[in-house]
């Protein structure tokens, strides 16, 4: 019925108007886009007013629109709290103090003085434990206590050696008339042996055996030693001097003989006994005592070969002898320097200090010199802690204890002249390096060649020592000089094919496989590493000619050259043997490699062919 279809297309005029509403106006072909139409346009629902009038409510989104993504809030400042990130862990903030906290220096100061000094009551636990263990008396103990406390524990034993030996200086009398400390150079044997005989008040002189030529003039100077000590202990008592102590031995006398030596040394001894009794004197066994140092005793067999035991003998043949201590310090034990075993003073061994024990040192000695004067009034650079400790561990640790060892002496030296330059002082790790490395040529007496070039150039001490040894040299002592090079290097077998090319198809054929044999045989050093031998003339000419390729070239000159090449100590003839017309004279190359590589270069020869070829 036609009501039917009026309700009908009714209906379907209405869906197509929501329809329309929701996705809006659709362009026709050819015509202008329409304007959206404004939210005032449409109709709006009673839900909707309710919830546009409740301000902060969200609004509602269409159907089939994503959620949206909700955002944490965020404070004001960005130190403030947040809010808990359940995906990501938090660290704990009490875990380490914070940075800008302003008493952090000084909470982290006092942490390392409570630990140093944890530190220094366990050694003084330790110090005392070690002199309970070698019995020493409470008198003793205020005089050790400081020398232990100076040396650390590293040296313990060492000095309670030398105490047990020598005596305190006031009731314990020396154990023995001789001692011998030694041990290797930088290990502080004349240090500790010096700084605990003034530490003990015990009467000592010192004698540098290095410094004499023959046993006379050290026992003349031992007489003279002992005379001053005698007359500087009269003087300090307020006591007369007799008369024949006021002269003095005149310098450049000998005294070989035992008898003039006991005839000039008994008035000093004699002396010093009588001012031991005298009364007000205290009566100690040990005032008339005199303990005698022989530094660098390992010289003693050069000045003589009874050096050592004449002088071992010395307190059992003088007649004042009993009043005498000698100490030989040496880098070796007597034994080894000829001493029997039986005549062997009993030693203190010192050894050789660690890695860790000798950096600990050296922070310790150029922390406390950091501040002085150096000698020669010029004040040294402060540094702070972190730069004396970088200069000891990744400066004379890493560059000169390689070349120096753990010598402590040279090492704080080199320190010291380190910390006088301010440029080395917390620049970077090249400059350390090389400032340190230049200190380390010259303790070991190669000064820096560089001002020998003609212009200032940076170059090492082999390059600087070859430019300046070519400076004066003509093209044919050049050749002479490559040529010596290279007969002392290169076998006689292989002249045939370095020098003469055309030969080397006649020399494979033969030699054939035994060849293989033979050659298997040599070494395989490289022939740049091995030591020169010597050589004939006649060689040596041969191959100067071949490189000079033109014949006939001996003569007057060239003799002349070879002359002066030997001279200048750069070549030296086997045994300086004049040569005779059955013997043909030697000849040795003392040129090393960089010398030889420059004048090869001079020369436009390949040194690097004629090495490597015969290896």
């Amino acid at each position: 019925p036609p009501t039917a279809q009026l309700r009908s297309l009714a209906a379907r005029r209405s869906a197509l108007r929501r329809v329309a509403r929701a996705v809006g106006p659709v362009a026709r072909p050819g015509a202008a886009a329409p304007l959206p139409p404004s939210r005032s346009m449409l109709p709006i629902k009673k839900e909707e007013i309710a919830d546009l009038a409740a301000p902060g409510t969200p609004q509602r989104a269409s159907p089939g629109t994503p959620p949206r993504r909700t955002l944490r809030n965020l404070d004001k400042n960005f130190s403030d709290p947040k809010e808990p990130d359940s995906k990501r862990p938090r660290r704990d903030s009490s875990a380490r103090p914070e940075l800008s906290d302003p008493k952090q220096p000084d909470l982290k100061r006092q942490q390392q003085r409570a630990a140093a000094a944890e530190a220094d009551a366990a050694k003084e636990v330790e110090f005392c434990a070690e002199l309970d263990r070698y019995g020493v008396s409470k008198a003793s103990r205020g005089s050790l206590l400081p020398l232990l406390r100076q040396w650390g524990p590293a040296r313990t034993a060492q000095i309670l050696g030398l105490w047990t030996f020598l005596g305190d200086g006031v009731s314990r009398t020396p154990a023995s008339s001789c001692t011998q400390v030694w041990g290797p150079a930088g290990s502080g044997k004349t240090a500790i042996v010096s700084s605990f005989l003034k530490g003990m008040g015990i009467r000592h002189l010192w004698l540098d055996c290095a410094c004499f030529v023959s046993l006379g003039e050290l026992q003349a100077r031992l007489a003279e030693e002992l005379r001053r000590l005698v007359v500087a202990a009269s003087t300090a008592a307020k006591v007369a001097t007799p008369k024949e102590l006021q002269q003095r031995v005149p310098p450049g006398r000998q005294l070989r003989a035992l008898d003039r030596l006991e005839a000039v040394m008994r008035p000093s001894l004699g002396h010093l006994a009588s001012m031991a009794l005298a009364p007000g004197s205290g009566g100690s066994p040990t005032a008339s005592r005199v303990t005698v140092v022989l530094d660098h005793a390992q010289e003693l067999p050069r000045i003589s070969a009874g050096a050592l035991e004449a002088l071992l003998s010395l307190p059992e043949v003088l007649q004042c002898g009993s009043q005498l201590s000698l100490v030989f310090v040496s880098r070796l034990p007597l034994s080894n320097l000829g001493v029997l075993h039986a005549r062997e003073p009993p030693s203190v061994a010192f050894a050789p200090y660690s890695a860790a024990e000798t950096e600990a040192l050296l922070f310790a000695v150029l922390s406390r010199s950091a501040e002085a004067e150096a000698p020669g009034g010029e004040a040294m650079v402060v540094p702070s802690e972190g730069e004396v400790r970088t200069l000891c561990s990744s400066g004379l640790m890493k560059f000169a204890a390689p070349f120096l060892g753990h010598n402590l002496h040279d090492l704080l030296r080199i320190g010291e002249e380190v910390l006088r330059k301010p440029t080395s002082i917390g620049a970077s790790m090249a400059t350390l390096q090389k400032d340190v490395e230049q200190l380390v040529q010259q303790r070991q007496g190669l000064p820096d060649l560089s001002g020998l070039l003609e212009k200032p150039e940076q170059l090492d001490n082999a390059t600087a020592a070859s430019t300046a040894a070519m400076r004066n040299m003509t093209k044919a002592e050049k050749r002479v000089v490559l040529s010596a090079y290279l007969a002392t290097r290169i076998d006689k077998e292989h002249d045939m094919q370095f020098f003469m090319p055309e030969g080397r198809k006649r020399q494979r054929r033969r030699q054939g496989t035994g060849a293989k044999k033979k050659n298997a045989v040599v070494d395989d050093i490289p022939a740049f590493l091995r030591p020169p031998r010597a050589v004939p003339l006649a060689r040596l000419l041969a191959i100067y000619h071949r490189l000079a390729r033109q014949p006939q070239l001996l003569g007057p000159p060239l003799l002349e050259q070879l002359m002066n090449l030997r001279e200048a100590g750069i070549l030296r003839f086997a045994g300086d043997r004049a040569a005779t017309l059955d013997r043909d004279p030697k000849i040795v190359c003392r040129a090393e490699l960089p010398l030889a590589r420059a004048c090869a270069a001079e020369l436009n020869v390949d040194l690097a062919e004629y090495l490597c070829s015969s290896t």
